[in-house]
């Protein structure tokens, strides 16, 4: 749901056939390819389909914005004023699209970022879901992220807990060593990005982690810790 490859964010090593490969072999079905603030041209995306039939693609977009980042899923093209959360989502909201706060609490909880900052986080769940501004725009959050700490990640899960949206996994990766660390499991098939969007609006998803047994179990809490006590081997 949350991945970078080379071919469109600068910051990243990861090879997007590169990206394939490893997704499947950590059992993954499907890839959202979310760039920063871009999304490849129209015959880039249709060349790179066509070379992986057997994996879903989607292109969505990691955007930047007032609120923090941002996942949109459904735009074809970076658009002017985005930046702009709300109208980001008035123009996902154009296009049948979905919106998701991408890590929300990260580096929060960091001491040093606080000294740096001279802000401390003292927000509980309960208040950040009733006080930030950004829940009230998007569709979605992001909950599990693989570069977070799993203090931010059981957080923003308790957030959305508190506030009933529905919640996603990515990997963040960007790199091959990042990749399927946390994903989106979506109870339906997807084949189109048509059914992704409706399988998003209909809330039929859920983030979802590898254990060190290879198995994907759901996000929630405590599931980090106890992932790493699973040595039960991949069927």
């Amino acid at each position: 749901m949350h991945v970078h490859t080379l071919a469109g964010s600068s910051d990243s090593m990861l090879d997007p056939h590169e990206l394939i490969t490893v997704a499947g072999n950590n059992g993954l079905t499907g890839v959202n390819i979310t760039e920063h603030d871009k999304v490849l041209e129209p015959h880039q995306r249709r060349g790179f389909v066509e070379m992986h039939p057997d994996c879903f693609v989607n292109f969505g977009m990691e955007v930047s914005t007032d609120l923090g980042h941002m996942i949109a899923i459904g735009l074809n093209e970076y658009l002017g004023g985005i930046r702009r959360a709300a109208q980001l989502r008035a123009e996902l909201d154009k296009v049948g699209g979905f919106l998701i706060v991408a890590h929300p609490f990260r580096r929060l909880f960091d001491p040093v970022t606080a000294m740096r900052t001279g802000v401390k986080f003292e927000l509980t769940p309960q208040e950040a879901a009733e006080q930030l501004e950004v829940f009230k725009i998007v569709h979605g959050i992001e909950v599990a992220n693989g570069a977070n700490t799993p203090r931010e990640n059981y957080f923003a899960a308790e957030v959305s807990r508190l506030l009933g949206m529905p919640g996603t996994g990515g990997s963040d990766a960007h790199s091959t060593s990042g990749v399927g660390v946390f994903a989106t499991g979506f109870e339906r098939a997807i084949t189109t990005p048509e059914d992704m969007l409706t399988e998003m609006h209909a809330g039929r998803f859920e983030a979802v982690h590898r254990t060190v047994g290879g198995r994907w179990v759901r996000f929630e809490d405590g599931s980090i810790e106890a992932a790493q006590e699973d040595s039960t081997t991949a069927s």
